[in-house]
């Protein structure tokens, strides 16, 4: 598209969603098809500005003001490549990059977590730690310090970031602390891999594992800065690792996934699709969101998925034992 000219660029698209790809290749199409379509904000912006690159408008220099004053690092000065000494220009525009990212996500209700959309999340914070960390020098917590300067900075076109202000950064100010208890010491420890790595400059996949499991390190994580010892990782080797881990956990996932009724519970296209077109109204989850107040005249409901283990066929009981197993209570 943009031809690797610099100047020429693409400030609009159009994106057709009719199929999703299921796990063997093949494409079912959707129940309900459309045309997603927007302009790139940040690009349209560095066209009004006159500016070269995205990183050189209003949108992103304020918050680099922010992260020398936070970080004590020399001012940005917007090198790539070579010219980009210790890496210290990437580091900005990515640590700048990310707390938009994760501020605007958590505004809107996702949280950094171990499965999807939420792992996403959680790889972007600890990249951005990790650069701030390694390449900018700075103090363990200074990630959740750039929220308020973001919010001044955007919140009179998105409310929603003043409204949720003490929320996200409560929640990027955790997980930098819960990273913080492992990253010093997984950067030890990939410095001690990557000095036994062998001419051929090749990571270890399994290392690459060791860092993901117990370290927190996600895998491009790993990647990154293997690529910044101009090394790259055995990703073979961390994927078989990763099969025989997944392998494990297969039949415990699908047990979750099925419920105990052997019928598959999960809510996928066509089942919401129904749901839309059957008139039922989508679910108010937004009191979940709600953790600085009380809440009062809720009610529980909860879809059973019974194994019929009692008279009724049903599943609930009167009285528990220790022998029946893990009970839970609602």
């Amino acid at each position: 598209v943009n031809a690797d000219l610099p100047d020429v660029i693409e400030i609009w698209n159009n994106v057709f969603i009719q199929f999703s790809r299921e796990a063997d290749g093949s494409l079912r199409k959707l129940p309900a098809q459309h045309v997603d379509t927007g302009m790139g904000f940040e690009r349209l912006t560095s066209i009004l500005q006159g500016k070269d690159s995205n990183y050189d408008t209003d949108i992103f220099m304020p918050i680099f003001a922010a992260i020398t004053e936070i970080t004590g690092a020399r001012p940005y000065a917007g090198k790539v490549g070579k010219e980009d000494v210790g890496f210290i220009d990437m580091a900005y525009r990515v640590v700048a990059d990310h707390i938009r990212t994760l501020s605007f996500a958590i505004a809107d209700g996702a949280v950094p977590d171990n499965d999807g959309r939420g792992y996403v999340l959680r790889r972007v914070l600890r990249r951005a730690v990790r650069y701030g960390r390694q390449n900018l020098g700075a103090d363990l917590g200074f990630f959740s310090k750039l929220v308020p300067i973001f919010v001044k900075l955007m919140g009179g076109t998105f409310p929603e970031l003043i409204k949720h202000e003490a929320h996200i950064t409560a929640i990027i100010k955790d997980e930098e602390e819960s990273f913080s208890t492992t990253i010093d010491k997984g950067l030890v420890k990939f410095k001690q891999f990557a000095e036994k790595v062998g001419d051929d400059k090749v990571f270890s996949g399994e290392d690459a594992h060791f860092l993901y499991t117990s370290m927190g390190f996600p895998v491009d994580l790993t990647e990154l800065m293997a690529e910044e010892m101009d090394m790259t990782i055995d990703k073979a080797g961390f994927e078989a690792k990763m099969k025989e881990e997944h392998e494990k956990s297969l039949a415990a996932h699908l047990e979750k996934t099925r419920g105990s009724s052997g019928k598959d519970m999960r809510l996928v296209a066509e089942q919401t699709a129904f749901l839309v077109s059957s008139g039922i109204p989508a679910t108010d989850d937004s009191s979940k969101y709600v953790w600085n107040e009380e809440l009062t005249g809720c009610v529980a409901k909860a879809l059973f998925v019974g194994r019929g283990v009692t008279e009724d066929g049903i599943g609930f009981t009167d009285s528990i034992s220790s022998e029946d197993g893990d009970i839970g209570f609602i």
